[in-house]
């Protein structure tokens, strides 16, 4: 039996109003930046949602799993749910304050009292009331569970729900008559319930007071268990933290920056993994923190990509993932995913276009110039006073401090703050006696180190866009529109001021080789000096976009019109060559050797070079798409599923298909420690790590959403009868991922229509069926993630049923009617010779009738693909059938007319 949620501890009521002052404030905004920059590691991977209906209220106060992975979002107006592609609202009578998952079951609390999701006809969600009979139930603002019970809170009550019959079975108020309740949790089996007098517990029915208490007499603000354990988190008013291991062992964790938890406060906690604990605090984002050693191991806010620091609810997903809820919307911070974002730190400027790791130091070229990501020392001013040299010769008296201890009386408090007594106003300590000799005073200041920051730092002497960072011959180089720059000991020396289109440091000439924006092509070779110009290549006046070497020892300029061939031997041209090039886009040419063989790019095909007809002839093609560049000294580019390079052991050393995560990358280079630097054209700057450890988890599992036919919606079975009129159905099918909106691919198969799998493609979740003919059919669908895995869903048994009118039943009424009609047809002609006009026009219509049933009942049995011509052959197949048919009626007719007369 699984029980997953989240419980949200508080009520609207117990919001004081936050008064800072203009000095706390710079303290916290100091604090804040010494935290998140204090190491050149990155940020965790952001991602934020914002639900696609404007009649939906952000403001979040409790989120919950359910075992199918779907998320759901208490809120002011309903229950938000979101399976990672589709939001949909579900009304309730009031606000939601508390939401957890029971075995597939979405339990909740409110405004209104206690419910849970329950499904419809039409197998949706809809809201069912659990405590309609008990109007007492109102304004519940806490739950959790334990085994087959869940229990919820307000202000007087404490409402026990017997889970599998989901209805209140108990209802407990507190032993003091003026006793109201503050919050709920369960610890090792145990539910307490927070009361501003004290800690109480649920034993036999009633609350009595608990014994667990905290050093100090702190009251618990929260409690969290991590899963399938007995370890407990517990928090104090004051944000003191501590650790239950069990009942009994209570051990404090001691953050290290312990003032950042204080000075944001504390409003609730997850736990991500044993090492991991997130908190979400009111004006700090989200703190991750290693109970283990109390180091602060992430900071997420507003300064790193969270749109709003104060988090109204945290809740840890299946896959290791975070999610805050906030005022403009819902953030998921995936603290183990391979990449880590860089574009958060102060100091850049421009939209980024390259990055590189060079000698332990990051650099960034952007449009405005390049950047280096530098550590700064802050320094502050220290006051103190030392006394005046005398006979006695008397130490000196530093400042006196003394903090001011406060307790917060709700879930939400003042902060906390420390009052610094200076020592010449402490009279009593520093003069001594009353009676001794008053001593004088002299104020000095001295110069103490008060944290390390890391910021984004602009070289001076480039001024305007560098796309390009490249190591040659053991210097960083920098080229772009800008010019082209030798970086040493971060300052830049000039070596061309000419704008730059592409640049390369050719091996078999070792010359550096640089195409123009004027159309030249300039070469500068490296002395001791610097770098001096040489003139091998002034011949060619062209537009060239990339530069590289083969490995037969010669060298390619690629243009927009086509690819000039540059053969040496022994470092000596020897011939230049133009190979002309289908490019109707226009598009910049990008080129690579692999192995023995060339290959050249433009307009999404790819062309290699044909050595015998010294050509350049179409290979492949990108189908539809023309996302591809070089970088790094490879080929990249995406096929529409994932990025890919030529060499297929990058591939695998690499792990490139975590990339599948961008389709809008524009740069890749090298990063230290087997990693990548990935630039998007989002302006996202990401350290894609090969060597970071990834925790496997199960994933979720693919399931059936939704069937829609024309006008209703269908429930949704493993087993349908459907209509043939029914003109559409569409099947909806959903595999929760919330790593990326792109991350999870589809394809399907229907047997019966046809035997191959559809393309893989990340809409082909949506099944869509139109005029289908009647029959029976299998609808498989499988799903492919970003790793390559192919999951898949028991396969749909659909069966398409005739209209009535060609059904069986409806086919024996006819023959029943027909041979009604041929009986009294017979019957007149013999009773009377002048029904005999009127027995011939039955007969005929009879046996026209009996046409069309044949017709009907061959149709129905045999489906053909056919138009209007074949239909009338086949009609007239028919009636030659029935022509002894026809026959054996009109003996039978003549024969009891011949009687008649």
């Amino acid at each position: 039996m699984k029980v997953k949620g989240l419980t949200f501890e508080f009520k609207s009521n117990q919001l004081p109003f936050l008064n800072f002052k203009p000095q706390i404030l710079l303290f916290i905004i100091f604090a804040l930046w010494s935290i998140i920059s204090n190491a050149q590691s990155g940020n965790y991977f952001l991602s934020n949602f914002t639900p696609a209906t404007n009649n939906v209220d952000h403001v979040s106060f409790g989120i919950a799993q359910s075992d199918k992975g779907v998320l759901y979002f208490a809120t002011k107006n309903g229950v938000i749910e979101f399976d990672g592609k589709n939001w949909s609202l579900i009304p309730t009578s009031g606000a939601v304050f508390t939401v957890f998952s029971y075995e597939n079951e979405i339990l909740l609390g409110g405004v209104k009292g206690i419910g849970r999701l329950s499904w419809d006809q039409g197998k949706h969600h809809v809201y069912k009331s659990i405590s309609e009979k008990h109007p007492e139930a109102i304004n519940v603002f806490a739950s959790t569970f334990y085994k087959d019970k869940a229990y919820f809170i307000n202000d007087q009550e404490l409402f026990v729900v017997s889970l599998p019959n989901f209805e209140i079975i108990k209802q407990i108020k507190s032993r003091e008559t003026q006793e109201s309740f503050t919050g709920l949790f369960q610890i090792a089996g145990t539910i307490f319930v927070n009361t501003a007098q004290g800690l109480r517990k649920l034993e036999n029915d009633r609350l009595v007071t608990s014994s667990l208490a905290l050093p100090g007499s702190e009251l618990i603000h929260l409690a969290v268990t991590l899963k399938n354990t007995d370890k407990t988190l517990l928090v104090g008013v004051n944000d003191n933290l501590y650790l239950l291991n069990g009942k009994n062992d209570l051990v404090p964790i001691k953050p290290t920056d312990a003032s950042y938890l204080e000075n944001n406060v504390v409003l609730n906690a997850t736990w991500v993994t044993e090492n991991l604990i997130a908190f979400g605090t009111l004006k700090g984002g989200v703190f991750f923190l290693n109970p283990a050693n109390g180091n602060t191991e992430e900071i997420t806010n507003y300064y790193t990509g969270l749109p709003d620091n104060e988090v109204y609810a945290i809740h840890c997903d299946n896959d290791l993932g975070v999610w805050a809820a906030h005022d403009y919307g819902f953030s998921r911070i995936a603290p183990f995913l391979p990449f880590r974002s860089y574009n958060h730190y102060p100091g850049l400027d421009g939209n980024l276009l390259t990055a590189r790791s060079f000698n332990g130091q990051i650099y960034v070229g952007t449009t405005l110039g390049l950047f280096k990501l530098t550590k700064e020392d802050v320094f502050e001013e220290q006051v103190y006073y030392q006394l005046k040299q005398s006979k006695e010769n008397r130490p000196v008296a530093e400042p006196i401090v003394q903090k001011e201890t406060s307790k917060r009386g709700g879930l939400f408090s003042f902060l906390k703050r420390n009052k610094t007594v200076a020592a010449a106003k402490s009279a009593d300590n520093l003069n001594g006696p009353k009676n001794a000799e008053p001593q004088k005073l002299e104020r000095k200041t001295r110069r103490v180190l008060k944290n390390t920051l890391y910021a984004f730092k602009r070289l001076e002497g480039i001024e305007g866009k560098i796309n390009q960072l490249m190591e040659v011959k053991g210097k960083l180089m920098a080229t772009g529109l800008a010019g082209i720059y030798e970086i040493d000991a971060g300052k830049a020396k000039t070596v061309l001021h000419d704008p730059v289109m592409s640049v390369a440091l050719s091996p078999t000439l070792d010359l550096l080789i640089a195409g123009t924006i004027n159309e030249n092509i300039k070469t500068f070779s490296a002395t001791k000096g610097g770098w001096e110009e040489k003139h091998v290549l002034d011949s060619i006046h062209d537009y060239v976009s990339y530069i590289f070497d083969d490995n037969q020892e010669n060298i390619w300029l690629c243009s927009r019109s086509g690819t000039y061939k540059i053969e040496t031997v022994d470092k000596e041209i020897t011939d230049i060559a133009f190979l002309p090039l289908n490019n109707p886009a226009l598009d910049e040419t990008v080129g690579l050797a692999y192995g023995n063989e060339v290959y050249i790019a433009a307009s999404g095909v790819f062309n290699r070079y044909d050595v015998i007809k010294n050509t350049l002839s179409q290979y492949d093609s990108l189908p539809g798409l023309k996302k591809y560049f070089a970088s790094a000294g490879y080929f990249w580019f995406y096929d529409g599923h994932a990025w890919r390079t030529v060499d297929p052991r990058i591939e695998k050393s690499f792990q490139l298909q975590w990339l599948g995560l961008f389709s809008n990358i524009q740069s890749i280079s090298t990063a230290e420690k087997q990693g990548l630097w990935i630039v998007t054209s989002s302006n996202e700057l990401y350290q894609f790590s090969n060597t970071k450890t990834i925790l496997e988890t199960p994933g979720y599992p693919l399931f059936l959403r939704e069937v829609r036919g024309d006008q209703r919606k269908i429930e949704p079975t493993n087993t349908l009868k459907i209509s043939q009129l029914e003109n559409t159905v569409e099947f909806e099918f959903i595999q929760p991922d919330y790593v990326g909106m792109r991350a999870v691919e589809y394809r399907y198969l229907v047997d019966g229509l046809n035997n191959k799998w559809s393309s893989w493609a990340k809409t082909n979740n949506i099944v869509n069926f139109s005029y289908l003919p009647v029959g029976t059919y299998k609808v498989q669908v499988q799903t492919r993630d970003l790793m390559g895995k192919v999951s898949d869903i028991e396969e749909i048994r659909l069966e398409i049923e005739p209209p009535y009118w060609k059904q069986t039943w409806f086919y024996a009424l006819e023959v029943l009617f027909f041979g009604s009609l041929v009986f009294l047809s017979i019957r007149l002609s013999k009773a009377n010779e002048k029904y005999r006009l009127l027995s011939r026009l039955l007969s005929m219509l009879t046996i026209i009738m009996l046409i069309q049933l044949v017709d009907n009942i061959v149709a129905s049995q045999i489906s053909i693909s056919n138009g209007p011509v074949v239909d009338f052959f086949i009609q007239v197949v028919i009636a030659m059938l029935m022509l002894p048919v026809e026959g054996f009626l009109r003996k039978v007719i003549t024969k009891g007319q011949a009687m008649t007369s």
